[in-house]
């Protein structure tokens, strides 16, 4: 079919830069032995026809071709198409609502998400095949499509139990469970048996301990209600039971394999200079964005879903952080450090314990835990005052260690604790200003902080949110918003 590319007048459609034109070779380089080609391709799809996951009417021309591949045994990366295709059509399932209307790059109303997801649907059982593939790569990289694009209830819950049976990875076992959430949400006809098998492997004792914590949370997501005091405890203990315990110099040689040692000079790799046409505090600002969006622990997005589930119970959902950031795995304390972050600056309460315990991720020998804690902790404010001598003690090592123009390096994980200005308690003078942020040093007039930055805003929060520094310990269990949102904590 790739041989059709041709025929379809690609230069009347557009995407995110231009003409349509150039997706007919991207498709077709797609399919070529050469990886390094291959990999050109799928970037400039991404980047242009998928960008930023809007889908476009050329994103609909090119899912045919799309599924030829994924269907063909000859096609060198199979995982990374459907990967594309499942990519596509989530984004038109959760965007084609009933009176969507969307704008082309043309300026004329789009129909291109309604399109894409009626054709996705309609090759649904295509996915039961990728989901049995013998390429493991191919099934992880299915198995939300099993949620998102099978209209049969019993078949996609059929489907998706076998697969768990089958399945050995903690990854995969956990998308398995969640797509299944995912089935019950959006078809009613999912949810009682889907409802049963999360009652069956929650409270099975001879069940494995990753499955059940997946099958609580997935539960919690699904049926809030049945969310009780037994909840969140429950969920500690098999959390305790999967995470993997380090040997006592693991830590601190896996922080010197990546040249970063716990005293000395950094030996890890520079950044590569920003395009002289581009201002330092843009440039920037991008491995910043990637670095948020990184994820380290396997059950990370698990446990941030249960913190969705759980909304307003800020005192459990403070239990369930205690909990992560005294993990013994460092993966886990660094993910928390941010969803912590969340939690604070978002919902009014008493924050002491989960301050002291992001500062005692300041740890000399792990410097990438140590700089997220640090950035954090200086963006609190006042909120971070119960750790103001832990801070100022590791900023001033730091200095030490790295000299004072560590704020300069060419090194990001140096930069982040040392551009931070430390809490002020109330009635205090100010510290002086701290240095300016080395991305936009030598190409901005002044050192205010790029907009954006300071007190991030989560993904759901109103618009309006305002974050006081004075909030800690008022109206526990309440938004931090003009007026109290969501239920008290239990």
């Amino acid at each position: 079919m790739i041989n059709d590319l041709e025929n379809i007048d690609w230069a009347s459609m557009g995407h995110a830069y231009g003409p349509a034109d150039d997706v007919p070779q991207w498709l077709h380089d797609m399919a070529l032995p050469d990886a390094e080609v291959r990999e050109r391709a799928f970037s400039n799809f991404h980047g242009a026809a998928h960008h930023q996951g809007d889908v476009y009417p050329c994103t609909v021309a090119s899912l045919p071709f799309l599924f030829t591949m994924a269907d063909s045994l000859s096609t060198p990366d199979r995982a990374s198409v459907v990967a594309l295709i499942v990519s596509i059509g989530r984004e038109a399932v959760d965007r084609d609502g009933l009176g969507s209307v969307w704008i082309g790059p043309d300026g004329q109303e789009s129909t291109a998400y309604q399109d894409a997801a009626a054709l996705i649907r309609g090759r649904g059982e295509a996915f039961v095949g990728y989901a049995r593939d013998a390429d493991a790569r191919v099934r992880g990289a299915s198995i939300a499509g099993l949620g998102l694009f099978l209209d049969d209830a019993e078949q996609a819950v059929g489907v998706l139990r076998d697969r768990l049976d089958a399945e050995g990875g903690i990854t995969e076992r956990l998308l398995l469970v969640r797509t299944m959430g995912d089935l019950a949400l959006r078809l009613p006809a999912a949810r009682v048996p889907v409802r049963a098998w999360f009652d069956i492997l929650a409270d099975g004792v001879a069940v494995d301990a990753d499955v059940r914590l997946a099958a609580l949370v997935q539960r919690a997501r699904c049926v809030p209600e049945f969310i009780d005091d037994t909840t969140v405890p429950t969920a500690i203990g098999l959390l305790r039971r999967i995470t993997p315990i380090p040997r006592p110099e693991e830590s601190m040689e896996e922080d010197e394999d990546e040249g970063r040692g716990p005293s000395g000079p950094c030996t890890c790799t520079a950044e590569a200079g920003p395009d002289p046409g581009v201002p330092g505090h843009v440039a920037a600002a991008f491995p910043d964005l990637a670095r948020r969006g990184r994820v380290h622990a396997p059950t990370t997005s698990l446990l941030v879903t249960f913190h969705e589930a759980l909304d307003a119970r800020v005192e459990d959902r403070t239990a369930l952080l205690c909990e992560q950031l005294r993990s013994p795995d460092a993966a886990t304390r660094y993910d928390a450090i941010d969803v912590a972050d969340g939690l604070i600056t978002s919902w009014r309460g008493d924050h002491t314990l989960l301050v002291r315990l992001i500062a005692e991720c300041l740890l000399q020998y792990d410097s990438y835990t140590s700089a997220a804690a640090a950035e954090v902790l200086g963006s609190l404010g006042r909120l971070a005052e119960p750790a103001r001598e832990a801070l100022a003690a590791h900023v001033d090592t730091h200095r030490t260690e790295h000299g004072p123009d560590a704020w300069a390096s060419p090194h990001a994980v140096l930069r982040r604790p040392t551009c931070r200005r430390l809490p002020q308690p109330h009635g205090r003078g100010r510290t002086p200003r701290p240095p300016p942020d080395p991305g936009r040093a030598h190409s901005a007039p002044s050192w205010g902080k790029p907009l954006g930055m300071g007190h991030r805003r989560r993904p759901g929060d109103p618009a309006h949110l305002p974050v006081h520094p004075d909030a800690s310990g008022s109206l526990p269990g309440h938004r931090l918003s003009d007026a109290p949102v969501g239920g008290h904590a239990s």
